[in-house]
């Protein structure tokens, strides 16, 4: 137990520390020496455990303009921060773009080692207290940045001119083999109408390149734009280098203003113009569009020329591509080396600041208000002692706003965090209210394995979360989707989830919707009884194994159960009462002393000794009324389940109540709630688990539950009771057996005092208040505007209604875990049946194998897409269902705020993650 908090008369005794209650916290003040705050603060976001207030949100409203100037000292570094994260954003993407991990180890290995690094090398853990740190390091980087953009920027010009060089050497090529064919120019000259110029040499041609994607429409262009007078021809550019997915054209055209068109349509969609025979106006003027284009070779030897200054051109480029590209790399290889460790540092620097300027600092000290765990003050007060003007002191509570309650904050680790987190996405816990998460480790899986119980399917989850478990170290560093990271989050409460599915697969005796025989069966056939046997000429046996043979034209249905006594609780044996077999052999036309049984329903297969050591017994598989009783079994165990865990909520507010002294809620709300819950679905339980104890020997005249509850309520001290004379004489056997003495009775008390809980909830606390608000009137007390009588009667009568009806919808609620743990039973017995058994029955012969094989696939993917996903997904909401309404609103209120500390290790851990991600 820690020791008593230090927040107000009112708070009360420290809680247990732990996931029980949220850690005690205290509100202290420190007064931190100027030229040591850096120091301080990146010790306490070592530490991890000091939460700052903001001091300067009040003052930023005044009329103050200087202080307002003054309240934030910190922004120029924060903004240097800032550009720092800028340009380690653009290493980033130059690190993607070459494929250069700055994570892997061979270079954090250099990095450790002192190797020679190519740049100047720059630690955080080494820079952190040297003056101006955060500046030198922004210069660097900036020098870096600016080196590495002009680095790149000259990659990206050569890259272009080779590409460039590249297209216009095929450009050439082609041109040589195309452009100066006659008997093509002709063909030209006649389809633009101009057969009077002979040879065609009056018609300009453009040559060029084009994306692949863009010719078609390039080509309709082309055709608009000069109405059909431009002959166009092209072709794909046969290489896998850069100039790949792209088109070689020749457009052929008659006139100066055309060429003009078709210079502007090449421009708007990115064609490149490299060669060309351009014609001239009228007045002999050359279109400025046209200036760049090389003219089209006529002779073999200017192609010739053309092709070995652009091959050499080629070769140039692409040896200052290699040179330019191999000190990228080298650059960027070196940065990688300090890239991590200077974006830690960086954001570690920035959260310090921004911790900074919450603080009022005046002069030579600044002053810091922080909520501060009790069990970490020692360590905290340790590293203000290393510093000798830092002193920690106890915040005056009168000048501060009370509205504000402390922080909550569990400890917790990777298994409990995972039970933590699914409370925290309800609401976080008010400081020192009891946390639901440490009964979610066993009362969440266990009501999952309730809805899932099946061995196989539970043992694969089981098997599944102990890998990623085993794994987990190698699946932090893997890059997961949202779907499955979720997935591996959960491992542990997927690995308690598959323990309690198996665990209950076994009570519930199944496993892929078949039934094991790892208990002894307590049911019995008769003696030598073969299942499925068609018994004509059948030789029955008694107790003693006395032959006695039925007639060959008997069949199986004479074998019949009699009563051979006269009351409806009677006796009954096996007898063969085939008419030919008491003409043959009447003397012995039964089997006396057979298997006889005493009871209302006789069956062939009857229970001895006792049921099954453990689980359902196997001999229920193939039974007719095996559905009604797994139906009636798993129903009320639901309903029993709920009510139990309702009481646990009801217990849990109770200690609550305790712990904040909140005594006239205990009277008035704990105890009249107990008082309705035990009185009406408290008293079905115990109903119910009596009827379970009672050896019936008629079950006929047990109490039917539901009938009993319905008129519990809508018709007090009506019962229907079993009258064994009418039984007798007018054959009217309705009616059920009292389950104990003076039962009608006890029904109509309990309903009574239901009735009579709930104006002891509705009335005495809205009442106590306004009596408190005439008191704190009659003071003068500004604290009595604070209590709003309508609205504490409205809340109040909310509540009660609440409670009574949410008793009855609750408990009804409960009865998923009936519903889902039917549905998945009854869907594993049917695939199995279909999928499995019906293909049995039909593989024979060659095609028998391919057959097995289809229906194992089918079984197989409906296995794993419905029953291990679907099922499994809808077994954990309805879980998480009955956690956050049914259990939670009993005791749980949810309105608390995080402990949010300064911590360096969980900043850098969700910056890495996000990175990954």
């Amino acid at each position: 137990m820690s020791e008593r908090s230090t927040l107000g008369d009112e708070e009360p005794l420290g809680a247990i520390s732990g996931l029980w209650r949220s850690e005690d916290m205290e509100l202290r003040t420190m007064s931190i020496e100027r030229s040591s705050l850096e120091r301080v603060v990146r010790r306490f976001g070592e530490l991890g455990c000091v939460q700052f207030r903001d001091m300067n949100v009040t003052h930023e409203a005044s009329d103050d303009l200087d202080k307002q100037t003054n309240l934030r000292c910190f922004i120029t570094q924060i903004r240097t921060s800032e550009s720092i994260e800028r340009s380690l954003r653009y290493f980033d993407e130059q690190l993607t773009l070459n494929e250069i991990d700055a994570n892997e180890p061979q270079l954090q290995q250099l990095h450790n080692n002192d190797a020679p690094l190519g740049v100047e090398e720059f630690r955080g853990t080494v820079h952190t207290d040297l003056p101006n740190a955060l500046e030198t390091l922004a210069r660097k980087l900036n020098t870096d940045e600016a080196s590495l953009k002009d680095q790149c920027e000259k990659l990206e010009k050569y890259r272009s001119e080779y590409s460039t060089a590249t297209e216009r050497t095929f450009s050439v090529k082609w041109a040589e083999k195309h452009c100066n064919n006659q008997k093509t120019l002709d063909i030209a000259a006649e389809e633009l109408h101009e057969e009077e110029q002979s040879g065609g040499g009056s018609l300009g041609q453009l040559i060029g390149t084009i994306a692949a994607e863009k010719m078609d429409v390039f080509n309709r262009l082309i055709y608009r734009v000069t109405k059909g007078n431009a002959v166009v021809t092209y072709s794909d550019i046969e290489d896998d280098g850069v100039a790949q997915n792209k088109c070689i054209f020749r457009i052929l055209y008659s006139s100066f203003e055309m060429q003009s068109r078709i210079l502007k349509l090449t421009a708007a969609n990115g064609a490149d113009v490299y060669l060309g025979r351009i014609l001239q106006s009228s007045s002999g003027r050359t279109d400025a569009k046209a200036e760049h284009i090389q003219h089209l070779p006529e002779t073999e030897a200017q192609f010739k020329l053309i092709k070995e200054t652009l091959h050499k051109e080629t070769e140039d480029r692409a040896k200052m591509i290699t040179s330019t590209k191999g000190m990228v790399h080298d650059k960027l290889k070196a940065i990688a080396r300090v890239h991590t460790s200077r974006r830690h540092y960086v954001l570690k620097e920035k959260a310090m600041y921004h911790v900074l300027n919450m603080m009022q600092v005046e002069g030579q000290f600044a002053t810091a208000v922080a909520w501060l765990p009790v069990r970490q003050i020692a360590k905290i007060e340790r590293v203000l002692h290393e510093h000798p003007l830092c002193r920690l002191y106890t915040e005056d509570l009168k000048n501060t706003d009370k509205s504000e309650s402390p922080p909550t904050y569990f400890q917790t680790n990777e298994f409990t965090g995972t039970f933590q987190g699914i409370v925290d996405s309800y609401g976080i816990p008010r400081y020192h209210e009891v946390n639901p998460a440490i009964f979610s480790v066993v009362t969440f899986p266990w009501f999952f394995g309730i809805m899932y119980g099946d061995i196989g399917h539970g043992f694969i989850i089981t098997i599944s979360a102990a890998l990623m478990i085993y794994f987990q170290d190698k699946m932090k560093k893997m890059q997961l989707n949202e779907i499955v990271d979720m997935v591996f989050g959960a491992r542990w409460l997927l690995l308690l989830m598959g323990i309690f599915a198996v665990y209950m697969g076994f009570l519930y005796n199944d496993c892929f919707g078949m039934m094991l025989s790892y208990s002894e069966s307590k049911f019995q056939f008769p003696h030598d009884w073969e299942y499925g046997k068609d018994y004509q000429n059948t030789t029955c046996y008694d107790g003693t194994n006395l032959p006695l043979v039925c007639n060959s034209n008997c069949s199986m249905s004479d074998l019949t159960w009699v009563n051979v006594s006269t009351s409806l609780n009677g006796t009954y044996t096996l007898r063969c009462t085939c008419p030919n077999q008491v003409a043959l052999m009447e003397s012995e036309n039964s089997c006396p002393n057979f298997i006889d049984y005493t009871g209302d329903s006789p069956n062939l297969m009857q229970p001895s000794n006792g049921p099954t050591p453990f689980g359902f017994d196997a001999a229920w598989h193939e039974s007719d009324n095996k559905l009604t009783y797994f139906n009636s079994y798993k129903m009320k165990n639901a309903v029993i389940c709920g009510v139990l865990q309702m009481t646990l909520g009801l217990i849990l507010s109770l200690f609550n109540h305790l712990y904040f002294k909140d005594h006239k809620h205990i009277f008035f709300g704990f105890i009249p709630e107990c008082i309705f819950l035990f009185c009406t679905f408290g008293y079905m339980c115990v109903m119910l688990i009596s009827k379970w104890l009672t050896p019936w020997t008629n079950t006929n005249l047990a109490p039917n539950s539901l009938e009993t509850m319905t008129k519990f309520f809508l018709s007090p001290g009506a019962y229907s009771l079993f009258d064994a004379e009418k039984c007798a004489t007018n054959n009217d056997c309705s009616g059920y057996a009292y389950l104990y003495s003076g039962q009608k009775e006890v029904q109509v008390a309990l309903l009574i005092m239901a009735v009579m809980a709930i104006p002891l909830m509705l009335l005495p606390i809205p009442i106590m208040k306004g009596k408190e608000k005439k008191r704190l009137e009659a003071i003068g007390s500004p604290e009595a505007d604070l209590i709003d009588m309508q609205e504490v009667w409205i809340k109040q009568v909310i509540h009660v209604i609440e409670f009574v009806l949410g008793c009855v919808s609750n408990t009804a609620s409960y009865l998923r875990l009936w519903a889902l743990s039917l549905a998945h039973a009854e869907l594993s017995e049917v695939f199995w049946k279909f999928a499995i058994m019906k293909m049995l029955d039909g593989s024979k012969g060659f095609g028998g194998g391919f057959v097995m094989w289809f229906g194992f696939g089918a079984w197989l993917s409906v296995t794993f897409g419905v029953l291990i996903l679907m099922e499994a997904l809808s077994a954990f909401l309805h879980s998480l269902r009955l956690h956050w309404v049914e259990f939670q609103n009993k005791f749980y209120v949810g309105d608390g705020h995080k402990f949010l500390p300064l911590d360096f290790n969980e900043l850098v851990e969700e910056a890495d993650k996000a990175r990954v991600g």
